[in-house]
């Protein structure tokens, strides 16, 4: 069962935030309605579940992409498409949309920067899905209109259903049966596995609340 409290519980073991009661709610609602048709069922494979999501959410704190940079130095060291200080600056007074637009142009199935592909197709979702290809999968596995509509994969229920549809058709609860989370990660995020050790930590404090 994934509720607000166990939800909030989940947070509170790792030290972060608190959710806004509100969004807790409708984060578990829409999490444990998809679950089901993914046969995500028992602790071990809910607990992989949640510690995958909790990890690419940063906490549940937000369900898009943040590219409100601030500092220039780190959008250049991000991203290589960004062309030194200089350059890092200009973007970040054009804002969000023309950061978005550059360092996702030519990446992920986008277009060029003047398509608008990369903020169009920014990092949303529980899975904080990123790049038109991306989205169009989405789209084949879970039936969502996103490639049209992708604001809706920042909408509780419809990123809860992206995400179980991707479990799916992945075939992630066979890692997760195992407690093999290095290969749930590499399904989930590709070779790079990046952020494995945080997911781990995650992952830990999901089994306290789901498996017993």
């Amino acid at each position: 069962m994934i509720d607000e409290r166990r939800l909030q519980a989940l947070c509170a073991a790792m030290r972060s935030p608190a959710l806004p009661p509100e969004r807790a709610a409708s984060y578990a609602e829409a999490l444990n309605a998809a679950r089901r048709p993914a046969e995500i069922v028992g602790g071990l494979r809910v607990a992989h579940f949640m510690a995958q999501l909790a990890h690419e959410t940063a906490g549940f704190r937000s369900l898009e992409e943040n590219l409100r940079y601030t500092k220039p130095e780190s959008l250049d060291r991000i991203f290589s498409s960004v062309r030194g200080i200089d350059d890092a600056e200009a973007l970040i007074a054009d804002g969000p949309e023309a950061i978005g637009n550059r360092v996702y142009a030519n990446r992920l199935g986008n277009g060029d920067e003047r398509s608008g592909d990369g903020y169009r197709y920014r990092g949303r979702g529980f899975l904080m899905n990123t790049g038109r290809l991306r989205y169009a999968e989405i789209q084949k596995d879970s039936g969502l209109p996103v490639i049209a509509h992708p604001d809706l994969l920042g909408k509780p229920r419809t990123a809860a259903e992206a995400a179980a549809a991707y479990w799916r058709v992945n075939r992630i609860n066979l890692p997760a049966d195992r407690d093999d989370i290095d290969a749930v990660t590499l399904l989930v995020n590709g070779p790079a596995k990046q952020g494995l050790a945080d997911r781990k930590r995650w992952l830990t404090a999901a089994k306290t609340i789901w498996v017993i």
